[in-house]
């Protein structure tokens, strides 16, 4: 090349760079979007939580209970009173040969032990069989050990609450709800065996009442 010929002039852009220090994480973000063949609107959005349905915001359960166990007090005392004597006879008549006394001994046993493994299972059956809970928009009641059935009522839908006590149950201050909707395919729910049944009537029927208000006033609103 001669002497006199420059060098041909590259534009700025050839020979300038720019440096405006380590990448940012904004940058990095960016980046990242670009590189999402499946997300072709960038990061995606955040998922909503479906909002609940009408009637189930805002209920709250204001009462919950199993059978009670107060309902078994009289089977246990009696039982438990019925083993003292069969034990003080089975100690009288040990290393005694008594003939039949013996025997009539083994026997009330064998009935004795009987009789308590099937208040047990009653017991279990009812205790754990047995479970209501009271929402300030439902009523629901649960039956059933191995294969349970839950019944719902809507509060709105009730006609009457009563209670049913024998004299016994009365003293023990145990007895049966007795609710009685509206409802053609199961008018009547019992709820029994509960502890301080009034106080359950009254929380039913007051939220009862509470639920046909507050449609009315909805209803006249609209």
């Amino acid at each position: 090349m001669a002497a006199n010929e420059t060098a041909p002039i590259l534009s700025t852009s050839q020979v300038t760079t720019s440096f405006d220090g380590p990448p940012t994480l904004a940058d990095a973000t960016s980046a990242d979007e670009l590189s999402r063949p499946n997300e072709p609107g960038g990061a995606a959005a955040p998922a909503t939580t479906p909002a609940l349905g009408e009637g189930i915001e805002g209920e709250e359960v204001v009462w919950e209970a199993r059978y009670a166990m107060k309902n078994f007090a009289g089977r246990l005392v009696v039982r438990t009173i019925l083993t003292v004597g069969w034990l003080a006879l089975a100690v009288a008549t040990w290393g005694y040969d008594y003939g039949n006394l013996v025997i009539l001994t083994v026997i009330a046993g064998i009935i004795l032990a009987a009789s308590w493994l099937s208040l047990i299972y009653r017991i279990i059956q009812a205790r754990f069989g047995h479970h209501y809970r009271l929402s300030t928009l439902r009523l629901f009641v649960s039956t059933g050990l191995m294969r349970r059935r839950r019944d719902m009522m809507e509060l709105l839908k009730v006609k009457d609450v009563f209670t049913k006590q024998t004299l016994f149950e009365r003293w023990l201050s145990l007895g049966t709800v007795v609710v009685v909707s509206s409802d053609r395919e199961m008018p009547t729910y019992y709820v029994t065996g509960v502890d301080d049944p009034k106080r359950v009537m009254d929380l039913i029927w007051h939220h009862a009442r509470a639920e046909r208000d507050r449609r009315s006033v909805k209803v006249e609103q609209v």
